[in-house]
């Protein structure tokens, strides 16, 4: 339930038009365990680029959005998720915001300035490093 709840936080608070890929999930689920990462994302959010080239994969996201996808939380797409009127409704009838005040601060801190290109530029440098 933890996971669920930053994925709808992720994309209610830090993704433009409450959309995400599964990268830019991973990178957020990484960055929200360490205190160091939170600050390199929110200084890469006022930059408008990523100031770190890589970003740990979880399998329990995984099984989370898996798991919120099932509940009608969020719905998947061919390009990621999008948060669903039952996930919205999720964070308002639960006050999920108020209970994760630390993960609200930083994601509204960062808001919607993690964009997608800015993940497909480091996955694209990934791509040509190979």
């Amino acid at each position: 339930m933890y996971k669920i709840c930053q994925i709808l936080l992720i994309l209610k608070l830090s993704s433009t038009g409450s959309k995400s890929s599964l990268i830019r999930f991973h990178l957020f689920n990484w960055a929200l365990k360490d205190e160091k990462r939170i600050c390199m994302l929110i200084n890469s959010a006022e930059k408008k680029e990523l100031s770190f080239g890589v970003w740990g994969i979880d399998p329990s996201l995984n099984m989370a959005l898996s798991y919120a996808n099932t509940e009608g939380l969020i719905d998947k797409n061919n390009t990621g998720y999008v948060l669903t009127d039952k996930g919205s409704e999720f964070l308002s009838k639960f006050k999920i915001v108020e209970l994760f005040k630390d993960e609200t601060k930083v994601l509204s801190s960062i808001g919607k300035k993690i964009t997608e290109k800015m993940i497909m530029d480091v996955a694209q440098r990934w791509k040509n490093e190979i």
